[in-house]
């Protein structure tokens, strides 16, 4: 059988890489030469100069010829760019002078995302993201390409770290014969423009950001210190704005497919199972139209996704929330009505004691953990008064547990379990427990199921 061939990527792939560098360079020898050019013909009218040919002609030489060495320089860029799919894992070459090959095997791929760029969607490129067990920093971008062959690669992806006993061909064939007929259901409908704008204004970043705004603007203090302000806050508003911009998710078998995005358009797709964690917060201004957000942890994200996002409903009902927790959490319907309210805590198995009012004064009757099961198979942490919060997460998914006691709580006889998690936004710990409180939690989720080990055998690659 003959080796599988590099595939190239999209020839405009390394000026993509550098928009941004020659917009700039561009924008400012277009500005030079705008203003060369209206003081030159205001002297043609006064009579102060004559039109010289030689030196238009090369000025217009040199931009041409500087046009020809960039898309020279850059094809030998691209010539040593490839990736191909083999019976058993995705390969992304690059490098000039330092060749680097990079492989991902379809049991270890966690997701694989759809990612247009602003300047990408104007050329409708897109490229596709692949996320593996090895964390954010290892994960394989493989672009650009035409929007249709990006799509294609991402199902062919899909269906082989789903099914990693076909072929990628003969999967892709199986999922198009049978796409048109696959009842997709919507988890999360696309949330309407008007209420993303809604949920940023009630933000605690936005109104920070517009307090600082007004402070700096009328006060003594300027617009040069409101610059740096502004700087920071900024970013952080626009991208509430932007990854909730048309959000919606649609669970088509075991994956969960998200897709959102103003400037930036993103496809994500998560496997339910690579979902480790789950947590429900309600902030502050968003309890006076009753709305939550769900952000999750997957495995291969780890704490940044460049770009993308681990909330899987960034802004909606309680209701919808709960609907949400139940499909991607272990959680039952029965188990959320009786023990998993994100408002409040009914009947947790552990709570901080009176004692614990000294160092949690505000919520400690907010707190507590509840165990799911007779053989806990789910833990519920709940805490948070003013901002309510609630974190679920399978016991097979702890990674380790911590006890931990503080010199102010050995004194007053109190303990914290800490769930170390794989890495991700959702952190739990059951703070502030009675110390044999801790002790006895300690013990029971330390006997938990663990998952069983695998081991994947190391094999040679070639960039040829």
């Amino acid at each position: 059988m003959s080796e599988v061939q590099f595939r190239k990527v999209h020839r405009a792939t390394p000026l993509l890489r550098i928009w941004t560098l020659l917009l700039a360079v561009l924008a400012a020898f277009i500005l030079n030469v705008n203003a060369s050019a209206v003081a030159f013909v205001w002297g043609l009218i006064n009579g102060e100069h004559t039109l010289a040919l030689v030196p238009m002609l090369l000025t217009i030489g040199g931009v041409l010829l500087a046009g020809v060495l960039i898309w020279g320089l850059t094809k030998i860029w691209w010539n040593a760019v490839g990736f191909r799919i083999t019976a058993e894992e995705v390969q992304l070459k690059r490098g000039v002078v330092s060749k680097d090959l990079r492989t991902a095997r379809f049991d270890r791929i966690q997701a694989v995302d759809l990612v247009e760029s602003f300047i990408a969607r104007i050329f409708r490129l897109a490229e596709v993201r692949v996320e593996t067990a090895g964390g954010s920093d290892s994960a394989i971008n493989i672009g650009f390409l035409k929007k249709h062959e990006a799509e294609a690669l991402k199902r062919e992806l899909l269906d082989a770290s789903q099914y990693p006993s076909r072929t990628p061909a003969q999967g892709l064939r199986e999922e198009e014969a049978v796409e048109d007929d696959v009842d997709k259901q919507f988890l999360v409908p696309k949330i309407p423009v008007q209420r993303t704008i809604a949920s940023t204004l009630l933000s605690l970043t936005t109104i920070v950001a517009v307090l600082g705004a007004i402070i700096f603007f009328f006060t003594p203090l300027g617009i040069s210190a409101a610059l740096p302000f502004l700087v920071g806050i900024v970013p952080p508003v626009w991208n509430l704005i932007d990854k909730s911009w048309q959000f919606n998710a649609e669970l088509h078998d075991d994956r969960l497919n998200v897709s959102y995005g103003l400037a930036n358009r993103r496809k994500q797709a998560i496997p339910l199972e690579r979902i480790h964690a789950v947590k429900l917060k309600q902030p502050l201004l968003w309890r006076l139209v009753g709305w939550w957000t769900v952000t999750v942890t997957v495995v291969g994200y780890g704490d940044t996704t460049q770009g993308g996002t681990s909330k899987i409903l960034p802004v909606g009902s309680k209701e919808l929330a709960l609907k949400v927790l139940e499909a991607v959490s272990p959680l039952s319907r029965e188990d959320i009505a009786t023990a998993a309210d994100p408002a409040r805590i009914s009947q947790p198995n552990y709570a901080p004691p009176e004692a614990a009012r000294f160092l949690t004064p505000v919520d400690r009757t907010r707190q507590g953990v509840t165990l799911i099961g007779a053989q806990p198979h789910a833990v519920v942490l709940h805490e948070g008064r003013f901002v309510p919060r609630m974190a679920v997460i399978e016991t097979s998914h702890i990674q380790e547990l911590t006890l931990k006691h503080g010199p102010i709580q050995r004194t007053l006889g109190l303990s914290t379990v800490v769930l170390d998690l794989v890495a991700g936004p959702v952190s739990m710990s059951a703070s502030d427990l009675g110390a044999a409180d801790g002790k006895e939690l300690l013990d029971i989720l330390r006997r938990r199921q663990l998952p069983a080990l695998e081991s994947t055998p190391l094999e040679q690659n070639s960039l040829d």
